[in-house]
């Protein structure tokens, strides 16, 4: 059973097959009424244009990124402590943050988290507040996790306060 794009591909081909033959046949079939013109023979040419560009692939975008946006909100509660686990996440580019991720609090919160097996804890720049997977209340960037735990030990017991 073909879903929906497969079906709407199959279409498209489909008319393009019927246009597109008879076109060719009624093109090809007469030379223009000059049926006394002895037709001439030329020698193919062949000229390498060279590799095209993929048509899948959108044109190269020269312009600058957008710049970030400032938004104002009020903050929570100062004083918010909040106990669950914690595990980690290695993200590509820290920029000079310590970043973790949590729900809780704002984005560009610090948010001190301390490991409750161990009593270590740590200071973190909040840079996302997307939903987290399973019961995690945070995610920590690796290097910064581990100056709380091994990542062996993760996911750990936390209470993070902001």
């Amino acid at each position: 059973m073909m879903n929906h794009s497969e079906r709407r591909r199959f279409f498209v081909a489909a008319a393009i097959t019927i246009v597109a033959i008879p076109a060719l046949l009624v093109s090809g079939g007469s030379n223009g009424g000059d049926d006394d013109v002895a037709p001439t023979s030329a020698a193919p040419t062949t000229v390498d244009p060279g590799p095209a560009d993929p048509a899948f692939l959108p044109p190269e975008d020269s312009s600058p990124a957008p710049e970030i946006i400032t938004v104002n909100v009020p903050a929570p509660p100062s004083g918010t402590v909040i106990k669950g686990i914690a595990s980690f996440i290695r993200w590509p580019e820290t920029l000079g943050l310590r970043p973790c991720a949590t729900p809780n609090a704002l984005i560009g919160s610090i948010i001190t988290v301390t490991n409750l097996n161990n009593g270590r804890s740590i200071d973190c720049n909040n840079v996302s507040i997307e939903r987290l997977p399973g019961e995690a209340v945070i995610i920590i960037h690796t290097e910064v996790f581990l100056e709380l735990a091994d990542l062996v030990d993760a996911p750990i017991p936390v209470q993070i306060s902001f």
